[in-house]
């Protein structure tokens, strides 16, 4: 008699959380959280529920819930990254201004500038990229890059454009003993058109990404030329 006790109440037991188990799955609680409420193991859980209609719904909603839950997390997160950055471009702008009025008299902050204002990248967010044949102008932006820029040096970059005749590796010793540029980039090799006016060493390009620079460079491009004009018409003047 005390063992048919004894399963009458297990099987009692049973039943009642069986019953608030259900209730709240169709709450939409999730096994984990039925697991951590009732103690009941995942396992007894799925075999209840698994031919269960109404509880695959549960699932299925659960996860469109938590899909978009993500997509906002993930929206609100871009929202205020852009808004960092957005304030962090401003202060690059900021610093272009009063850097510009500090460096306006620098031979090398002018040389650097009007040579990226001719031979620049312009249209990039992200990169500085300078092209040209002299490797004296780009040992000059060089310079700038580290001295005025306090860009480190390991991490400008170089990339040369030669003809299929030319060998890569006396080209790179002369574009890097000229730059003074260690990392080059895979070589792009150009078609020869002209068989005697031809470079003999190619071309070169000077390349970094930063943006926070970029966006410095930007407005130095901007306030050059009415530097420069200034400077022409004070020059006329005193003649």
């Amino acid at each position: 008699m005390f063992l048919v006790l004894a399963f009458y109440s297990i099987l009692v037991l049973m039943r009642d959380d069986k019953d608030k188990a259900v209730g709240l799955r169709k709450l939409g609680k999730s096994f984990n959280q039925i697991q951590e409420e009732l103690g009941i193991p995942k396992s007894t859980l799925s075999g209840w529920f698994k031919d269960k209609g109404w509880s695959q719904e549960v699932t299925k909603r659960s996860a469109r819930d938590a899909r978009f839950k993500h997509v906002i997390h993930i929206q609100n997160m871009n929202r205020i990254r852009g808004e960092k950055l957005r304030a962090l471009y401003e202060k690059a702008k900021d610093e272009a201004a009063t850097e510009f009025d500090k460096y306006k008299h620098n031979p090398l902050f002018i040389s650097a500038i009007t040579a990226y204002w001719g031979e620049g990248d312009k249209g990039s967010k992200y990169l500085i990229r300078i092209t040209n044949t002299d490797p004296r102008m780009l040992a000059i932006f060089r310079k700038f890059l580290i001295n005025i820029c306090a860009f480190p040096d390991d991490k400008i970059k170089a990339a040369m454009f030669i003809y299929p005749d030319l060998d890569e590796e006396t080209c790179y010793k002369y574009w890097s003993r000229k730059t003074g540029i260690k990392k080059f980039t895979k070589t792009m090799v150009l078609p020869s058109r002209h068989k005697t006016r031809r470079l003999p060493y190619g071309v070169c390009t000077l390349v970094i990404s930063n943006r926070y620079l970029k966006e410095k460079m930007i407005v130095w491009l901007n306030l050059l030329p009415s530097l420069l004009l200034d400077k022409v018409v004070q020059s006329k003047k005193r003649i």
